[in-house]
């Protein structure tokens, strides 16, 4: 867990008791799974990395700027990718209970 993520957020109560170990928490457990807290802060900085450079490119010949979706088709398409890509990081953060960070990443690295 990551405490300093969403520290306020008690996830596992004082006094629960832990079969693995055979203990009992004397404290709370705060924070936030260290998976899903490396999820989001991917997500915050690539969107931060975007912002970046989409200030930086607005006044230069190489402009990006979003075209209008025309059809139902195009409009189905992004509909369908953006419910893809969600899919995606959801599954990711499953697969986080079965293994761990490190080979995590290994496989995402190499993806």
């Amino acid at each position: 867990y990551m405490g300093w993520v969403m520290r306020t957020s008690v996830t596992v109560p004082a006094g629960t008791f832990i079969q693995a170990t055979n203990s009992t928490l004397e404290s709370d457990l705060t924070g936030c799974p260290a998976g899903f807290a490396l999820t989001a802060m991917q997500q915050i900085i690539s969107f931060l990395v975007f912002i970046v450079y989409f200030c930086g490119a607005y006044f230069t010949p190489y402009r990006y700027m979003p075209r209008k979706l025309n059809s139902s088709f195009e409009f189905a398409c992004v509909i369908i990718f953006g419910c893809v890509f969600a899919l995606n990081i959801a599954l990711n953060n499953f697969s986080l209970g079965y293994i761990s960070i490190a080979i995590n990443l290994i496989i995402r690295s190499c993806l």
